[in-house]
């Protein structure tokens, strides 16, 4: 399939490689449908695009967290597993939202509302999770030992 992005330009996403998000992602209810695309494609990268397939415009900047939270730690409830149809733990993705309005050595991420994906069913949807403890612009790079609010 090929979309076009404002970011990108014109890409290639074969159709198996389709996200759905069967409520969209919260602020952009109307758009059920992504591609995620790693931010560098030439090596191994923490950070990643997720790409609406129907808005050229509706383009996120996501990180693995756990690259710079060692201690980040995602329970979902049981209704979520079951709308994600997840059988194994491991067939998840877990990616945070990143906010760089500036430098990226300024960047924050939203520890409280992870992006989870089924990678075997290509579903996906953002959670909220019910940890008090997680900062929804924690900064990126202060590293594991301040992802707690003060």
């Amino acid at each position: 399939m090929n979309i076009q992005t404002t970011q990108f330009g014109p890409i290639e996403v074969a159709n198996d490689r389709i996200l759905t998000f069967e409520r969209g992602i919260p602020g952009f209810e109307e758009y059920k449908e992504y591609a995620l695309i790693p931010a560098d494609a030439s090596e191994a990268t923490p950070f990643f695009f997720l790409q609406s397939v129907e808005e050229e415009e509706v383009s996120f900047f996501l990180v693995d967290p756990f690259t710079f939270f060692g201690d980040y730690d995602v329970k979902l409830a049981d209704q979520q597993v079951e709308r994600l149809a997840l059988e194994d733990p491991t067939d998840a993705i877990v990616l945070t939202t990143i906010t760089a309005a500036g430098d990226l050595k300024d960047a924050t991420t939203n520890l409280k509302a992870p992006i989870v994906i089924n990678n075997k069913k290509r579903r996906g949807m953002q959670v909220v999770l019910d940890n008090k403890t997680y900062n929804i612009k924690q900064p990126l790079f202060q590293g594991a030992a301040d992802t707690r609010q003060v």
